[in-house]
């Protein structure tokens, strides 16, 4: 038996549901303007400008030249430009390993600069310059000399450079400390030779290739010279002490003050 439905039962809920339905794409349609405008006077306001470029890391260049090579200024719409884009100008820079650019609360942007580290001072030209971690000599307009880093002279190749690098950042911190100049003296029969001048008064005489390995064991040797007349502590080829007097056939006073004159 088919059941008859009455027409006007249905019709106060179908009401109901246009009612709704209707009240629901009001709102959708309110809601899509109002966000719509608020973006618009978001984007017009100084809200969405850079109010501050902050930089973070920077030690071999200024901040205000990081600033200046991302290609950002302050007034720049926080949203008008991308990070890949600042990154890579920020990484061809001379001396940057890696660089993180991230917006930071309502209108800052935050540069974090990794740069490679300077291992060394380094004569290029007539002129010193920093010899970085991955080789590369940067040569700022100021350089100002501190003692917590070696002096490379004589290695005006670019592989004895490469060479001598690697082997500073694998050395001991210990020993790195000490040294204060290292010298280029290789040949052409016998190209890997330097000579090393110690903070303590001593001189090493070392080989490129197997200078980390050997200078593991410097404060050993010295701790069992029991601080006797300083002089040559030669490593190319197994290790050695000769006494300054009898290198040079002087006394260690005056080895002092011939190095302190060649300073001068």
């Amino acid at each position: 038996m088919t059941k008859v439905i009455d027409i006007e039962e249905r019709i106060p809920s179908m009401r109901e549901k246009r009612r709704r339905r209707a009240n629901q794409k009001f709102f959708f349609i309110v809601g899509v303007f109002v966000i719509a405008l608020l973006l618009v006077l978001y984007f017009q306001s100084p809200l969405s400008k850079i109010d501050t470029i902050k930089v973070k890391g920077a030690q071999i260049h200024d901040e205000s030249f990081y600033i200046e090579e991302s290609k950002l200024h302050v007034g720049d719409g926080l949203w008008g430009f991308t990070k890949n884009n600042v990154k890579t100008h920020l990484e061809n820079v001379e001396g940057v390993q890696e660089v993180d650019v991230s917006r930071k609360w309502f209108r800052d942007v935050e540069f974090t600069i990794t740069e490679w580290g300077p291992i060394a001072y380094i004569e290029v030209d007539d002129r010193y310059g920093l010899l970085l971690e991955n080789g590369d000599v940067f040569k700022p307009e100021k350089l100002v000399i501190e003692e917590d880093a070696p002096i490379l002279n004589g290695f005006t190749d670019r592989d004895q450079q490469s060479r001598m690098t690697t082997q500073l950042k694998n050395m001991e911190n210990n020993a790195y400390q000490l040294i204060s100049e290292i010298i280029y003296t290789g040949t052409k029969d016998n190209p890997d030779t330097v000579t090393v001048y110690m903070d303590d008064g001593y001189e090493v005489k070392a080989l490129i290739p197997t200078f980390a390995d050997k200078m593991i064991y410097y404060s050993e040797i010295v701790a069992q010279l029991n601080g006797e007349e300083k002089g040559v502590i030669d490593m190319e080829v197994g290790t050695f002490f000769t006494p300054y007097s009898q290198v040079y056939g002087v006394v260690e006073d005056e080895v002092d003050a011939e190095e302190e004159e060649e300073n001068e």
